[in-house]
């Protein structure tokens, strides 16, 4: 039960994700907060009038301002250490939400969110530390906490496997593409890299395995249409750099970009492609979707669910399949172009933070309510 006090008592954030690179889980939790901070703003009593403190350590990364939620740096302590001790014993008279996949083991009323279930299904593409403190530390926070949250039916059906859990304990608070719509655009990064607009086909992702970007090179290798090369941002590219592939002539090998060269780049591609073997959501083609441009993706884990209609598929796994449907929609006349476009955008559009926001806050009532 929700502890009690003599007013209404307080709602925390746990804020340890400004003290991380921002990436899929700190984007989320940094995106999904600013929009509740925007609904309190116009209206207080949103929550029923109960303070929201966000509550971080001193080593922040990001500074971020907030109209309505309060902030704390408590402790002294940084990283799992203050989580599991200073946090929980700053946030112990009220809620507790952690949104970025870890958070006090102890505490009495947690809402905790878990993105996918990848570390149980595929735990060979993590680091041997990270899985066994990860390992160790989030079946217990998923028995312990008072609800859960995850980002998609895939991930919920999926963590509630691997880890014997109910799937009635989950309350889905979708991911989103629409923060990269208010950022600006940075042109020069096609000149820096001698991409000509609409002539070049877009691959995001890191180094993890579960991306799979050497999918999409040996199935653009197979093609090699004239004239289009391929581009490749994000971490992939560093592990890129150190092989022969790279060498290619139609191959751009980007490394890691600004969010603004990234708007660029998917407004003036060709198309993005997407080989993902496994996604708990899969931002990436939502974000191509958004910018209005035509997305192919693996047909894996929450792939379908996310994208619907708008995007072609291909068996995952599958070379020949990906190259099939790469040059399927470099064929594409002007009018059916248009209108996967058109499509991606509507898709995109159905997925905003400040409807993510809205689940958030009817889970937060329904549990005030109990």
């Amino acid at each position: 039960m929700s502890p009690r006090y003599g007013g209404p008592h307080p709602l925390y954030l746990n804020m340890r994700f400004l003290t991380q690179p921002l990436s899929g889980m700190q984007r989320y939790a940094e995106e999904l907060i600013a929009a509740l901070d925007v609904r309190l703003a116009a209206d207080p009593g949103h929550l029923g009038g109960r303070r929201v403190i966000g509550l971080m350590p001193r080593s922040t990364a990001r500074a971020r301002t907030w109209q309505a939620i309060e902030t704390r740096v408590v402790g002294q302590l940084g990283g799992h250490a203050w989580e599991q001790s200073e946090l929980g014993l700053a946030a112990r008279n009220g809620t507790l939400v952690s949104l970025s996949g870890s958070g006090p083991l102890f505490h009495p009323d947690h809402v905790f969110a878990v993105h996918d279930a990848n570390l149980f299904v595929n735990p060979h593409f993590y680091s041997r530390s990270y899985r066994m403190l990860h390992g160790l530390i989030r079946p217990r926070l998923m028995r312990r906490a008072r609800a859960l949250v995850t980002i998609s039916d895939f991930s919920r059906r999926e963590i509630a496997r691997s880890c014997g859990l109910s799937e009635d304990r989950f309350t889905i608070v979708p991911d989103s593409a629409e923060h990269l719509l208010g950022i600006p655009p940075e042109p020069e990064i096609l000149q820096r890299y001698k991409l000509t607009p609409g002539r070049y086909v877009l691959c995001v992702g890191n180094q993890s395995p579960n991306k799979n970007i050497a999918l999409a090179i040996e199935a653009f290798s197979r093609l090699a249409p004239e004239g289009v090369r391929l581009a490749v941002a994000g971490g992939a590219a560093a592990a890129l750099a150190r092989t022969r592939t790279v060498q290619a002539p139609w191959l751009s090998s980007l490394g890691r970009i600004s969010d603004g060269a990234l708007r660029t780049l998917y407004e003036n591609a060709l198309l993005f492609v997407f080989p993902s073997i496994y996604e708990g959501f899969g931002v990436p083609p939502l974000e191509a979707m958004a910018l209005g441009c035509p997305v192919v993706s693996s047909d894996s884990s929450a792939m379908p669910e996310v994208l619907g209609d708008a995007a072609l598929y291909f068996r995952s796994g599958k070379v020949n399949d990906c190259a099939k449907r790469i040059a399927e929609m470099l064929a594409l006349d002007p009018i059916n172009r248009q209108r996967r476009v058109d499509a991606g955008r509507i898709r995109a559009g159905e997925f905003r933070w400040d409807h993510s926001a809205e689940r958030l806050v009817a889970l937060l009532r329904r549990l005030d309510a109990n």
